[in-house]
């Protein structure tokens, strides 16, 4: 029996490659296909709830099974359960969707060390990656088992090396997250672990080990754990605690036993709120070399930390039986024992053998230590050492304030200071350094009537040359020192440093609370929703607060918008309406321990509840700034709902108020409860926003408009002749001794500066978006750069030897002026550096292109774009997404800010209509019109599809909202993108001509089908009635067309077809807007799916792009 590759589509017969049954065909053409796994049966191997590990298993084998193939991928939403564990072999990518869950079964009765997933092979596998969905490991349905014992990690390996772990929901479990044995090159990130039952990940006698950008709350034991394994990096972690009787340990572990552990480096952290230490060293091996180990712990906030009321080792960080400790220019703000301990298990215990063993504490601040909770005599001290005969710590130019106990116990400083640091926001936890020069506030720079006595006190011999100017020539003690955020030295320089291009991670802009009357002591800061109203005899309310000190003008504030994202109580009524107020806090409140009872650390609300005044100034009045009615009969639909708070942000704004921020509730609260997420929730698409419009400023007009559609090609010396017009990256630096550069032009014909009405560019900012080599470093630096081509290029015939047809470079590589102009010069308009120990980060970097963008527009040179290439050209390779990568977030932009006046305009609004705006509508309406099925509604399909195969055809009716626009709207240009994704690795033995028209006739999305365009309602022809372009009925002339070749792959990238004309006649209400109807010219052999609406990715659903003039 031979099984074919069954889609909902059809059948696809694939020539060359049978497989026996329960494997799917695999296509001979596809390098390096997927293989799918569903719960709704349009997978490859298809799951119904129960023993899902069977098919999935089946999936994993035949990937590993076949050379081809790489990937198994769990397809959402869909939860699959298993009673078994999961096998994955070498050069194997196990992912799924965000909304596919993993569920172990209740009542497994698993033994020890039995993981969910696990190597094939007992002596190793390699080249690893697990990604992408959602892991419940069921803790409560099999709560008859201990945690922390071995039961139920989630992911278990031994002898594996190059494992990947990221993008993972990792929640409820007994034991570890990536628990690996023996392995090397293990990368963990991106990932929320939340109270797992032992480590979020625990690496044992492993080396080359990195795990970062995770946000884990911890229940048993630690965040991320080491033992006996060098060459670690931990870095830009969020790490917590739940507060119960078994919320575990450190927030980091570092234990050594035995071997080499070098090179261990644990930097820009958040830890708080961990049951134990922040970070605890545990060395058990006695005397050893000293060459055997080193940790650098530097640039991390530790605050909270060490709340277990059972244990005496708690703190900062916390140490023993370690050589070559560095802990330097760290935050540490109310942590519980010591910031910095040197004990065992308990204050009297001697610690392992051996002595020598040194922890240098260097550049820190230290406040606000308090005793711990157990045996809380003598402790609270900054810095205490407990093991004075085998261990020193040495201190070095460290700032010490408001310490309970005092600032040392069993250590002494000659160079350390004691005063108040002055934090530029302590209570957000912004531990910026207060300055009159300025301090960084996460969005600009913001000077201060004091200065922080931490700014230029650090250690002479400290390196400080990443701090910006002015900068003293010597390093800030605290977290930001010798980093781009590091307050200024002296007094307020001429010109304040360029902004730093990364947004600062730790500075917490916006914070939320909720208030929860059954738990009215309960502090809740990281919640990952907010929630109003009551159920079951309990109230909820929230506290919020947004930064606002950037406005300083409230007459320049237009309108102020909080927006929240309802989805909760999913597909659930309630009884009554749920009507939510906004009011102004009575009083300022800490994030840190703000509660239904208190607003402050024991400083109670005059009001449980808390206290706050209403718009006409009355405590606990009952006339909101703002409110929005939830009707109990509407089920969440999860999408944001607004609330005008403008009246509230300008009574900040003006000083009129202290800004307190927001105080949420319900008008009655009971039986309406509802929740929103919170800015916890791990998503920016969902998070609680303020948005702040600013009055349109008086003329002159300045302008930003960015551009996107680049022209772009690479040019490549190892292929001197080849023309790379439409690869989806450009690329710079060299390999293998082969060289990499790039031309790339943008229109700047609207930017004219010789025109009647003069346009003059004030700054021009070229963006690349730096994706590749993904996770890897390079020997040497990257020192991009911009130079003005010498000559005009065509961009289908360039390449590294030529500039057009026949036509050659002067020079092979290209010809260019420099900034001096200079012929191949190398002094370049823009650069940027971009170190080669960096890991490509996914975004944005700049290039500061004004002076060259300026030469074009007044008309100096002719625009002959930008060649970009790196100043030394080996060693160093990097990529960029190009103009052709097909997502508009990742392609080159260049941003131009333009100064728009004319002495024969003198009024503004003139001169706002001419200005250009796009608009991205995605919320399209889309249905299958299926021959085959002539009477079937495909409103909910995941897909759209043109074409025909088997004697069917296929078309789509698709609708977009444009009651925005009127016809004062003028419409320059609208583009309608799809995403073509099928049939992936197959060609067609025809072209397929997609085409569009208008529908006849408006159409119910609810009853549309190849027969009928609305219940009880037929097409007057089957498959649908339109008009042409001609305004021909069942015409053939289209409003817009494109081509796909047969002998062409799905590339899944978007596709564009223009519908200008078709949306200029319903914007301007010639015709109704009854969407469009797609179909093939030919519908036979030439059967292509794109994704629809419902896919649920929107970087992959059908958009309508538009550009109009006001």
């Amino acid at each position: 029996m031979i099984a074919m590759l069954k889609r909902e589509l059809g059948v696809l017969f694939l020539v060359g490659c049978l497989i026996i049954t329960s494997a799917p065909v695999a296509s001979c053409r596809s390098p390096a296909p997927i293989i799918y796994v569903a719960g709704d049966g349009s997978g490859d191997f298809n799951c119904d709830g129960k023993d899902d590990h069977v098919q999935i298993n089946q999936a994993l084998k035949f990937v590993a099974d076949n050379s081809a193939y790489t990937t198994v991928h769990l397809k959402g939403p869909f939860t699959y359960v298993i009673d078994d564990t999961l096998l994955i072999g070498s050069n194997t990518i196990l992912e799924g969707d965000s909304n596919a869950v993993i569920k172990l079964t209740n009542n497994a009765g698993w033994e020890t060390m039995k993981p969910l997933i696990q190597q094939m092979s007992s002596s190793g596998n390699n080249n690893i990656t697990i990604r992408g969905f959602e892991v419940n490991v069921n803790h409560d349905g099999n709560s008859e088992l201990a945690k922390g014992k071995g039961y139920y990690n989630v992911i278990y390996f031994l002898y594996t090396s190059n494992v990947t772990v990221h993008d993972m929901y990792m929640h409820d479990g007994h034991g570890d997250g990536l628990r690996i044995k023996y392995g090397s090159n293990i990368k963990f990130y991106n990932n929320t672990i939340d109270k797992l039952g032992h480590d979020g990940l625990f690496a044992i006698e492993c080396s080359n080990v990195e795990a970062w950008n995770n946000r884990i709350t911890c229940r048993t034991n630690s965040a991320l754990r080491v033992w006996n394994t060098n060459n670690v990096k931990f870095h830009d972690n969020f790490i917590d605690s739940f507060y119960h009787w078994s919320a575990g340990g450190p927030g980091i572990q570092v234990e050594r036993s035995s071997g080499d552990m070098n090179n261990i480096k644990i930097y820009d952290n958040v830890i708080t709120n961990t049951y134990g230490p922040g970070i605890w060293l545990i060395g058990t091996a006695g005397a050893y070399d000293k060459s055997l180990s080193s940790v650098h712990i530097c640039h991390n906030i530790f605050y909270d930390s060490g709340t277990n009321p059972s244990i005496e080792w708690v703190g900062g960080v916390l140490g023993s039986g370690f050589h070559n400790v560095l802990v330097e220019n760290n935050v540490f703000d109310g942590v519980h024992n010591a910031a910095v301990v040197n004990m065992y298990s308990t204050d009297t215990n001697a610690g392992p053998s051996g002595t020598g063993f040194t922890t240098t504490v260097r550049n820190n601040i230290i406040v606000n230590t308090v005793p711990r909770t157990k045996n809380s005599a003598g402790t609270g001290y900054g810095v205490i050492n407990h093991l004075p005969s085998s261990h020193t710590i040495v201190l070095e130019n460290n700032c010490l304030y408001n310490n309970a106990a005092g600032n040392y116990k069993n250590v002494k400083s000659t160079t350390d200071i004691y005063a108040d640091p002055l934090f530029a926001g302590q209570s957000l936890h912004d531990y910026h350094l207060k300055s009159v020069a300025g301090h960084w506030s996460g969005t600009k720079w913001v000077k201060d009537s004091v200065s922080s006595p931490c700014i230029d006190a650090g250690n002479p011999s400290s390196d400080y040359s990443k701090e910006p100017e002015d900068n003293g020539n010597r390093i800030n003690i605290g977290r930001y020192g010798n980093t781009v955020y590091a307050s200024l030295s002296g007094t307020a320089p001429e010109v304040i440093p360029e902004d730093p291009v990364p947004q600062d991670p730790v500075v917490f802009k916006v914070s939320d609370n909720r208030l929860r009357e059954s738990s009215p002591d309960a502090v809740y800061r990281d919640s990952t929703f907010i929630d109003v109203g009551g159920m079951n005899n309990a109230r909820y309310r929230d506290v919020m607060w947004f930064d606002l000190s950037e406005y300083t003008n409230p007459s320049e504030i237009d309108n102020a918008t909080l927006s929240l994202y309802w989805y909760y109580p999913a597909g659930s009524t309630r009884p009554d309406d749920t009507i939510v107020e906004v009011y102004r806090p009575a009083s300022s409140w800490n994030t840190s321990y703000v509660s239904w009872n208190k607003r402050d650390k024991n400083v109670a609300w005059k009001n449980a509840g808390g206290d706050w005044y209403d718009k006409k100034g009355v405590l606990q009045g009952s006339t909101p700034y703002a409110t929005i009615t939830f009707k109990g009969s509407t089920l969440p639909d999860n999408r944001y709902y607004e609330l005008d708070v403008t009246e509230l942000v300008k009574e900040y704004v003006s000083g009129k108020y202290e800004n307190t921020g927001f105080l949420i509730k319900a008008r009655t609260e009971n039986n309406n409860y509802i929740a929103f997420y919170s800015n916890e929730c791990g998503k920016d698409s969902l998070v609680p926003k303020l948005n702040v419009a600013e009055k349109a400023l008086p003329v002159p007009v300045t302008i930003d408009k960015t551009i996107t559609r680049a022209i772009d090609n690479r040019l490549r010396e190892g292929s001197p002749d080849t023309v790379y017009q439409d690869s989806s990256f450009i690329d710079v630096g060299g390999m293998n001794d082969a060289r990499y550069r790039d031309v790339m032009w943008f229109d700047l014909s609207v930017y004219d500066e010789t025109a009647e009405v003069s346009t003059e560019v004030t700054g021009a900012t070229l963006s690349l978006y730096w994706y590749y080599p993904a996770g890897n470093k390079r020997p040497d630096d990257t020192i991009v750069e911009v130079y003005r081509p010498a000559s005009s290029w065509n961009t289908s015939y360039v390449s590294w030897n030529k500039r057009d047809k026949n036509v050659a470079w002067k020079n092979a590589g290209g010809d260019w002026y420099d900034k001096n102009g200079v012929l191949q010069g190398s002094t370049p308009y823009a650069t940027f550096t971009i170190r080669g120990s960096a890991f490509p980060d996914n975004r944005y970097y700049e290039l500061d292109v004004t002076e060259l963008v300026k030469e074009y527009t007044s008309g100096k040179y002719e625009n002959t774009g930008f060649l970009i290439k790196a100043r030394n050209e080996n060693n160093n390779y990097i990529a960029f997404y190009s103009n052709e990568c097909g997502k508009e977030t990742q392609k080159p932009s260049l941003n131009i800010t333009k100064k728009v006046s004319s002495e024969n305009i003198p009024v503004v609004p003139e001169i706002i209509e001419k200005i250009t705006l796009n608009a991205t509508l995605t919320g399209a309406i889309d249905n299958r019109l299926r021959e085959a099925s002539p009477d079937a509604v495909y409103q909910d399909s995941t897909f759209i599809d043109v074409g025909g195969i088997n004697d069917a055809g296929y078309r789509d009716m698709m609708g977009f909202d444009l009651s925005e626009f009127n016809n004062t709207t003028e419409v320059t240009s609208a583009n309608l993108f799809l995403y073509w994704y099928y049939p992936a690795g197959n060609t067609r033995p025809d072209d397929t001509i997609v085409e569009v028209y208008r529908p006849a006739s408006s159409w119910n999305t609810s009853y549309v089908s190849w027969n009928k365009r609305d219940k009880n309602v037929a097409w007057k022809n089957p498959g649908g009635d339109w008009y042409d372009k001609n305004g021909v009925l069942q015409g053939s002339t289209p409003y817009a067309t494109i081509t796909f070749k047969g002998s062409t792959l799905p590339d899944n990238r978007y596709y564009e077809l223009d519908v200008t004309e078709l949306v200029k006649e319903y914007v301007s209400g010639k015709y109704e807007n009854t969407g469009v109807l797609i179909k093939a010219r030919t519908e036979n052999n030439n059967y292509i799916a794109f994704y629809s609406i419902e896919c649920g990715i929107e970087t992959q659903v059908p958009k309508l792009q538009l550009e109009y003039l006001i």
